[in-house]
């Protein structure tokens, strides 16, 4: 059975994505993820998902073992060539992100810039017991998310945009029992025209706290930001603690050391 997200990313909106952010923007997430993962030069660190490889290709630069893992085919590709094109050593892999089946492999991963939610409830925690099964015994895992408290009382059904030559119009409900978002996207380019529907669990902190606790992580510090902006990786510490005020969650959780780490 065909899943929304099967074939979102790879028409119109493969056009967008290159323009959400500017390099300038790159830089500062790049050394967000570095900063509340305290990545060294040698690790092995997962991105997952990792798009175009907008993150994953300049931690490779920085000496950073990057893998990239995502599930739109013409993004994998074009992270490849981006990467070849600048010279930089890093895999990249084809996958849903529920499938991915590494054992004890990376230092740390990474799920970056509203990539969290997209499954069902069941779906998600699959998600996170197989980057829990990825990591090392103490390694990281850093989940940034769309702060449920935060919707609910700034909730706006319809909204327009343009992003580079792609005019956007969006129309959403709320459903506050599943918390989840059902979003109808139609995107034009030209005289070409592409509907798309999307639909997101978002989380509260207590929400989010506990499905990692599920999945097997300790030690889950949570952050909140307005803004990426707002996150200052120069900064001790970088980013406050998370309110229900905060639009957006960025959790940091540890897989335990020792017995309760070996899964």
């Amino acid at each position: 059975m065909a899943e929304w997200f099967d074939n979102f990313f790879s028409g119109i909106y493969a056009k967008v994505l290159p323009n959400v952010f500017s390099d300038k923007d790159t830089t500062h997430h790049v050394h967000i993820v570095k900063r509340l993962l305290r990545l060294r030069k040698g690790q092995s660190v997962l991105d997952v998902p990792c798009g175009m490889g907008r993150l994953t290709i300049p931690l490779a630069k920085m000496g950073v073992e990057m893998t990239g893992v995502d599930l739109t085919a013409p993004y994998i590709r074009r992270a490849r060539g981006d990467a070849k094109k600048q010279g930089v050593n890093a895999r990249f892999i084809q996958s849903d992100m529920r499938d991915i089946d590494f054992d004890a492999e990376f230092h740390a991963a990474f799920n970056w810039f509203g990539s969290f939610g997209y499954f069902s409830d069941a779906g998600n925690l699959e998600f996170c017991k197989r980057v829990f099964r990825a990591l090392r015994p103490g390694g990281k895992f850093l989940v940034e998310a769309i702060n449920r408290s935060w919707i609910v009382s700034h909730f706006r059904p319809a909204g327009e945009q343009t992003i580079g030559r792609v005019k956007i119009i969006q129309r959403s409900r709320l459903r506050r029992r599943s918390s989840r978002v059902e979003t109808t996207w139609t995107f034009s380019q030209g005289k070409t025209t592409e509907t798309h529907t999307s639909n997101m669990r978002m989380y509260t902190a207590a929400d989010i706290r506990a499905l990692l606790r599920i999945a097997g992580f300790r030690e889950i510090d949570l952050f909140g930001a307005h803004r990426f902006a707002d996150i200052k990786p120069s900064a001790n510490p970088p980013v406050g603690r998370l309110t229900r005020h905060h639009h957006r969650i960025i959790a940091v959780a540890t897989k335990p050391k020792g017995k309760g780490g070996r899964r």
